[in-house]
């Protein structure tokens, strides 16, 4: 099955990557900073609920924080979206570069700041990522939850096997590399956390950098398909030459005085 050339930031390994960062930054707040999700909120209303059933107030404002600070996070980013408007790559750049610099400092600063300052940074940057990247070749895509991954997996990978469907069979494989490539984020996060603490956030920053690196390369790949694919594709014009509207105002009365002459 041919594959549809899709733009990088849609491409399925720029999701891939996505997704682990993602993975990467919740199993580190979760870790690291008092079980607390920087992108996964409705892990964090879910553990609201419990601190509030038994009374732990302060850990239900930690995570009512949390929340928050993620909500500011997406209103930043929609005011970009408005700003960059239709320049999806440069912006797709901007938000990249962005949750690198969050995290860079967040490594800076986080071993002599409180955890709750740590986590709203990290919120907003979690926040970041799910507000810009919300498509992956032309469809519904999020990178921080998996529950809905997880389902189209399931539906497509009996769509493809039981009822013989090629694209859902394809669709089901490419769903399955998400889904492991956030798991991958957070085994990797949890296997640097104990030895580099609060600078395991540097981790996903890392892969930040190896997006980066991956939207570069093939953004310069799709541009220079689109440019071949115009230059093969054969014109109208090329395949029926025409008259001009000027040459036809001048053929018509040139062709009817050769009638009268004829005459």
């Amino acid at each position: 099955m041919r594959r549809q050339a899709y733009p990088a930031y849609q491409q399925l390994y720029f999701g891939a990557f996505l997704a682990a960062i993602a993975g990467g930054l919740d199993a580190y707040t979760y870790l690291e900073h008092g079980g607390v999700f920087a992108g996964l909120q409705t892990g964090n209303l879910i553990l609201m609920g419990v601190s509030l059933s038994k009374g732990h107030f302060a850990k239900f404002g930690y995570y009512l924080i949390a929340i928050i600070a993620f909500g500011l996070g997406t209103v930043f980013i929609r005011h970009v979206q408005h700003y960059f408007k239709r320049n999806y790559l440069k912006r797709a750049y901007f938000v990249l570069i962005y949750e690198f610099a969050l995290m860079v400092l967040v490594a800076m600063i986080s071993s002599n700041a409180p955890d709750v300052i740590t986590v709203m940074l990290l919120a907003i940057t979690a926040a970041a990522q799910l507000q810009e990247f919300r498509k992956l070749q032309d469809g519904p895509f999020t990178s921080l939850m998996m529950t809905g991954n997880i389902r189209t997996a399931a539906e497509n990978l009996y769509t493809g096997y039981i009822r013989h469907d090629v694209v859902a069979k394809q669709k089901a494989a490419d769903t399955g590399i998400v889904v492991g490539s956030f798991m991958v984020g957070a085994f990797v996060s949890g296997i640097f956390v104990p030895w580099l603490q609060d600078s395991a956030i540097l981790v996903p920053a890392i892969l930040i950098l190896g997006a980066i690196v991956y939207l570069s390369q093939h953004s310069k790949v799709t541009a220079d398909q689109e440019v071949t694919k115009q230059e093969e594709r054969p014109t109208r014009a090329s395949r029926h030459p025409q008259v001009s509207e000027d040459e036809e105002d001048v053929s018509e009365p040139e062709t009817r005085s050769r009638r009268r002459r004829r005459k």
